[in-house]
């Protein structure tokens, strides 16, 4: 898989920071919901596919707090497969595609 997108938690802050993060990475439109529906919205049909999305050095906290975007990240891999490949790691542990 050549496109590769790696959100990297050490430095988000908040939902906002993913957001932004989000939309930057992807080249979104201004319009761009920056909220959960949005989010599907784009992850269901507005973004190029084959992707990997990678979420690097999440904390507890951060898996907690970000709880419902990864869920939403498993229900689109869920959607598309291998055309869109989910990894979330904190530390020394991999949850993919679960």
């Amino acid at each position: 898989m050549s496109n590769i997108v790696i959100f990297n938690f050490q430095q988000i802050d908040s939902i906002d920071d993913f957001y932004r993060q989000f939309e930057l990475q992807f080249s979104l439109p201004a319009w761009f919901g920056k909220n959960l529906d949005a989010l599907w919205d784009m992850l269901s049909a507005g973004i190029e596919l084959p992707v990997a999305i990678v979420f690097t050095h999440m904390s507890e906290e951060q898996q907690i707090e970000f709880e419902d975007i990864i869920a939403i990240m498993h229900d689109a891999n869920a959607l598309w497969g291998d055309e869109l490949i989910f990894v979330c790691e904190n530390g020394d542990i991999k949850h993919i595609n679960e």
